[in-house]
């Protein structure tokens, strides 16, 4: 969920990949690697083929990448790929569940663009890479796009 991920923007990785208005396509992966003869860097594919890369500090990477791991498994189907070994987060659970207590606020947000009929600004708070969405919510962002004339 865009608005969602736009929360843990602070994460310069998580930073990257939130597109504001969201992409149309999706996201396949990220893959991070960090080597020692490079700055460390991140490599986004699309579903179209498109791919786009972005270096980052050495010092932090690791640790950024331990973060965005969690926030993008739990909120995003994007597939992880990590070229080198980290120490994952220790706190994952706990920010797992922060993440999700976040993505439901999101949600109650994003409610109120849909009930006045701001079906285009709503769609935009999810984008195209949601995952395990309420029941309600996936109704409305199918409903939206039928009142849009986007819908598949």
């Amino acid at each position: 969920m865009n608005l969602a991920l736009d929360h843990y923007a602070d994460n310069p990785i998580v930073d990257e990949l939130v597109f504001w208005p969201p992409k149309s396509h999706r996201i396949r992966s990220v893959r991070a690697c960090s080597s020692m003869f490079r700055k460390p860097f991140i490599e986004v594919e699309f579903e179209v083929g498109e791919v786009f890369h972005r270096h980052f500090a050495r010092e932090s990477f690791a640790g950024f990448w331990a973060e965005a791991c969690v926030i993008l498994d739990t909120l995003t189907g994007i597939e992880l790929i990590s070229d080198f070994d980290f120490k994952p987060l220790a706190q994952s659970a706990e920010l797992k569940r922060q993440v999700l207590k976040t993505r439901d606020e999101c949600i109650i947000e994003s409610n109120l663009m849909y009930e006045q009929g701001m079906y285009a600004p709503f769609l935009m708070q999810y984008g195209e890479d949601c995952k395990n969405l309420p029941a309600e919510a996936l109704q409305k962002i199918a409903d939206a796009k039928e009142q849009l004339g986007t819908s598949p």
